[in-house]
């Protein structure tokens, strides 16, 4: 066996190619390779294990128990290491598929490795749930260093909104230091000592620090302030008060001239700001557009924001809301030029989206997902042929720039979705008391809403009637939560297929509907079941495990595993558009990482987990 040879097979595979040169020499010292003909066994189940494998050529197959498909593995993929990490016996037989070459390592030799190496340890961590939560850390750090463009070459002090600072002094009461922040509307107030930063305080700190735990109000600030907090000179680049805030978990950075003395505070929303600008021009120029064309010629530079932001190294999450904030703007733009062209509303109405729009989650390729709440003053006869026309230029305008028409008819055209609020109520209620459970997955979509233009209040009432009527429905919550548990999670990836836990293998993976959607669908549950108002999926998650409807850790999971997933979208849409095409959910396994391939795998483990958690908890609801 040649060594050089058995290094360079290593070094194309994750996490081998993070070792330096000399560790993964040594390493290839260590391998013995075996060879196994199509139908033989390599591991049992339920039998003590000494060795970590890699699979160099063939295939193999894991199985739970010697039974359910767990996973397929092809080249470059390992098992055994579960075991080894948790020291006790195999719970997977293997079988090779084919005729299969694997390379193995002892399991003294493993460890030692994954004891001292990092990127060992995060790789083959025993638990998923870490796998991920360090995958997603990996993405944040090359987040970082994506950030080092010229957007972010900027000086600090050239970021800052204000010329002069407010500031306050530690021997003042937490009452005047609020009411500076109060009278100058900043959320952050830097406390200086003779002129010498000794603390700040933010908004977040007077909620937690002194209303939560009903501190008197006139302690002295220094009592709550964070001590000599972190600062940056106004001189260096936006770029390093980005790894600083990434890098220390901070939202808020004080920034000083050359003599030291503070001129400002950056906050984390004025990064993005920076970051965003692209976004945030595409949004003034539909703001300022003339005519529908205008607002589709500006709609339609949605595609070079998306590129600009992942290469800007911006998170899943922000880039989902400036591309949302994209789609809000054509929409209330439209809807705007559409008065002006028919005259004003003769009754008050609401335009509502639904979906990713109204989550703030929206991504490329997106169709449009709106209705109308109308006044419940509406007559037929009288208004009807207003807002039909109404509808109609709206959603024509929308399918112009780029938001197609719903291939499921959710829209303000179909008078089905431009209804008076009682019509509305009438609907929603019929849904929630007697639960069909042919269509449930048919309207989920309209329990994430919000309004985007004319009368809100129309729509918090209805949310707010909704929420409370679900939360008093076992019944109903059991069906969506059983609706959602219905969704096929696949295994993981074989080779350049997808692999079902049918055993089928398909040519792509669905991100939207195999990944993300459950996700969704699971904070949904959670908030209807709790009747908790958030809309977006992530504080959805936290505010579910406010309510104990889910635990700390898993929220934290689920949301390590939303970033992961929408992480792993973006960044692939953004190739797409690099190579001319329209932006899908569609990924060809072909394309993947080895590193996106493993916790790609891990995310659809933990989906499956917590959607059979959700059908358990709820499920009492069915009789």
């Amino acid at each position: 066996m040649e060594v050089e040879e058995v290094r360079s097979f290593l070094a194309q595979f994750s996490p081998f190619g993070a070792l330096e040169g000399a560790v993964l020499s040594y390493l290839s010292t260590k391998i013995h390779i075996r060879y196994f003909r199509s139908g033989s066994t390599l591991v049992e189940a339920d039998a003590p294990n000494q060795l970590f494998s890699i699979v160099r050529s063939g295939a193999v197959e894991l199985r739970i128990g010697g039974t359910e498909l767990n996973h397929r593995l092809g080249e470059g993929q390992c098992f055994g290491y579960p075991s080894l990490l948790r020291g006790d016996r195999t719970r997977n037989q293997v079988v090779a598929l084919e005729d299969t070459l694997v390379y193995q390592l002892d399991a003294d030799d493993f460890l030692a490795l994954h004891n001292e190496h990092q990127a060992v340890q995060d790789f083959f961590h025993s638990d998923e749930t870490q796998r991920l939560r360090k995958a997603v850390e990996a993405l944040r750090s090359d987040n970082e260093g994506k950030a080092s463009q010229p957007m972010l070459g900027v000086p600090v002090r050239n970021l800052l909104r204000r010329t002069e600072v407010a500031t306050g002094g530690p021997v003042m009461s937490i009452a005047d230091c609020a009411a500076i922040m109060l009278e100058q509307n900043v959320s952050t107030l830097p406390i200086c000592d003779h002129g010498r930063l000794v603390g700040i305080i933010t908004d977040k700190d007077l909620r937690r620090r002194v209303v939560a735990k009903q501190l008197a109000y006139d302690r002295p600030v220094s009592e709550i302030m964070t001590l000599d907090p972190m600062t940056i000179s106004g001189a260096e680049q936006a770029l390093s008060a980005k790894l600083i805030m990434s890098r220390y978990d901070i939202h808020h950075l004080p920034v000083t001239n050359d003599a030291g003395a503070i001129i400002g505070v950056l906050s984390a929303n004025d990064l993005l700001t920076r970051l965003g600008m692209n976004a945030l021009h595409v949004v003034s120029e539909i703001n300022a557009a003339a005519d529908p064309a205008a607002v589709a010629q500006a709609a339609k530079k949605l595609t070079q924001v998306i590129v600009h932001l992942v290469d800007s190294g911006v998170d899943a999450d922000h880039i989902a809301r400036f591309v949302s904030a994209i789609g809000e703007a054509a929409h209330k733009r439209l809807i705007e030029l559409a008065e002006a062209a028919l005259g004003p509303p003769p009754i008050p109405y609401a335009l509502v989206v639904f979906g990713s729009l109204a989550r703030s989650e929206q991504a490329g390729g997106s169709d449009q997902d709106n209705g109308f709440i109308l006044d419940d003053s509406y007559d037929e006869a009288q208004h009807g042929e207003y807002f039909a026309a109404l509808a109609q230029r709206l959603c024509d305008g929308l399918n112009s720039a780029g938001y197609i028409y719903c291939p499921g008819d959710i829209m303000a055209t179909n008078d089905k979705w431009r209804q008076p609020l009682k019509n509305w109520l009438a609907r929603y209620r019929r849904w929630i008391e007697t639960p069909d459970p042919d269509n449930v997955l048919n309207t989920t979509i309209f329990f994430d809403m919000r309004c985007v233009s004319g009368e809100a209040k129309l729509v918090d009432t209805l949310r707010e009637q909704v929420l409370s009527w679900s939360k008093a429905n076992r019944i109903f919550v059991s069906f969506i939560a059983r609706a959602a548990a219905t969704t096929r999670i696949p295994l993981g990836f074989f080779r350049n297929f997808l692999l079902e836990h049918d055993e089928q293998e398909g040519n792509a993976l669905d991100l939207k509907h195999q990944a993300i959607a459950p996700l969704v669908d699971i904070g949904r549950v959670h908030a209807l079941a709790a009747g908790l108002s958030p809309i977006s999926t992530i504080n959805r998650l936290s505010a579910a495990c406010d309510a104990d409807q889910i635990s700390g850790e898993g929220s934290a999971d689920l949301a390590d595993c939303f970033e992961f997933v929408r992480e792993t979208r973006f960044r692939h849409q953004a190739r797409q558009i690099k190579a001319g095409k329209a932006p899908t959910n569609n990924l060809n396994p072909e394309t993947l990482s080895s590193f996106e391939r493993e916790h790609l795998k891990d995310a659809f483990r933990l989906i499956k987990t917590h959607l059979e958690n959700i059908s358990r908890r709820h499920a009492g609801g069915i009789s």
